[in-house]
């Protein structure tokens, strides 16, 4: 059996280890939802280097051709400087872009605030692209892998980064941790 029950067992050929659905139907389900977490973080981690490489390092003068990549985005994105829907400790809210659903569209709402702060924008942004993109599944650390990762940041750093977004923009403060990370993952309608 293996050492960890995410590690996948060695490879018959010697090449990439691999699962087989004999090793899969053995796990409990906490394993395979453990694997298929570590999966998708793995694989946001991935899209998130290549949305990097073609368009880093991302600033608020890249973020427009970002948004509109089909490479990185399964939506072309809007940004609006408005509420919206936006819960108080969030600084940032995914929803459906209305005016172009013939392209299943997407809107980011922002806090105003982020107008008038280039320096905040990507971060904000970065952070919400996986929530665009898989909706539901991901989760806050999905997020911020696939932030950092963009942004080229440590999680740790990120995971600050982002606390000092939400505490400078006045997002209202959550029990337990900070604004930005502490459950800024919503559902697209």
């Amino acid at each position: 059996m293996n050492p960890s029950p995410c590690t996948p067992p060695p490879a018959a050929s010697g090449g990439e280890p691999s699962w087989s659905t004999a090793d899969l139907r053995r796990l409990t389900p906490g394993e395979l939802e453990r694997l298929g977490q570590q999966s998708l973080r793995e694989h946001l981690a991935a899209q998130a280097a290549v949305a990097r490489e073609l368009h880093g390092p991302v600033d608020a003068t890249r973020l427009p051709a970002l948004l509109r990549d089909p490479a990185c985005l399964r939506h072309p994105v809007r940004l609006v400087y408005e509420l919206g829907e936006m819960a108080m400790h969030q600084f940032a809210h995914p929803d459906i872009d209305w005016r172009n659903t013939a392209e299943e569209g997407r809107v980011i709402y922002l806090r105003p605030a982020l107008r008038s702060r280039p320096d905040l924008l990507p971060l904000a942004v970065a952070y919400m692209i996986p929530v665009v993109n898989y909706g539901q599944v991901v989760t806050d650390a999905h997020c911020l892998v696939y932030a950092a990762t963009l942004l080229g940041l440590a999680e740790e750093e990120c995971y600050r980064r982002l606390c000092a977004l939400a505490d400078s923009l006045g997002a209202e403060p959550r029990p337990g941790g900070c604004n930005a990370v502490a459950s800024s993952v919503v559902s697209l309608k």
